[in-house]
């Protein structure tokens, strides 16, 4: 959208949200094998009537076949199957609880640095989202964040090290032919060797599809989990990232 990040102004970060449901085969649990039935174990203190959140979800189901089969691919062998479920006041407030946790603000904040070298500013650049308050909203099922974005310069200024040799050996009467060498140096490098800075612009929707791929991949592992019963376990999903000036 043309849009480029302001260092100067608060943004709101908008996580648009899924819950999948996880219900796992108590006979597989029972015959051993497979790292989730260790899972089970662990599970086993809760109370039984815990593994209902997601069984009592089922009747609630958005019914998404895609969702059901892409999760059934990865639990052929021990009979998984997953649920895009409705949000419940039950399942909100685990959502609620969840994302007041140290665990997932600190993925949060880890998620939502940005290391620019890939993007031509200097090595150990980075933007950094620093989140006042995370909140969630029923009406349109998002976590909303509001912050400001901070660039962080390099550790070590970034320094060409041709010129610092050619100054300590004092030999003015070259100094018109190493012009010419720093400037065919930097042309065979493509101009590498000039960095981008926190002046330079820094595209909305470029951090926002830098956002997504990152919360994907979070998805891919299930690591937002939000609830673990006996025979199952809620997890939160990121499905899209949009950032706005608040």
């Amino acid at each position: 959208m043309g849009a480029s990040i302001s260092l100067d102004s608060k943004y709101r970060l908008l996580l648009n949200t899924e819950v999948e449901c996880i219900s796992i085969n108590s006979n597989a649990s029972s015959t051993g094998g497979g790292s989730k039935n260790k899972n089970h174990k662990r599970r086993d203190h809760h109370e039984s009537e815990d593994s209902a959140s997601c069984s009592g979800s089922e009747s609630d189901t958005r019914s998404e076949s895609g969702s059901g089969s892409e999760s059934d691919s990865g639990s052929d062998s021990d009979g998984d199957k997953t649920y895009t479920v409705k949000l419940t006041p039950e399942i909100i407030s685990y959502i609620r609880s969840y994302i007041r946790k140290n665990q997932f603000l600190d993925e949060f904040d880890l998620i939502t640095e940005i290391e620019l070298d890939k993007y031509d500013h200097a090595p150990g650049s980075a933007l950094v989202f620093n989140s006042d308050s995370i909140v969630f909203m029923t009406n349109n099922q998002t976590l909303e964040a509001v912050g400001e974005w901070e660039y962080i310069e390099p550790e070590k200024p970034v320094a060409s090290a041709s010129k610092s040799s050619k100054s300590k050996n004092g030999k003015g009467r070259h100094r018109d032919r190493d012009d010419d060498d720093d400037r065919s140096d930097n042309e065979r490098d493509g101009g590498r060797s000039q960095y981008k800075t926190k002046d330079d612009d820094l595209p909305v929707s470029e951090i926002e599809n830098i956002l997504t791929e990152k919360f994907q991949e979070y998805n891919k592992t299930r690591e937002f989990i939000i609830h673990e019963s006996k025979n199952s376990f809620l997890v939160m999903l990121i499905k899209s990232v949009e950032l706005v000036k608040a």
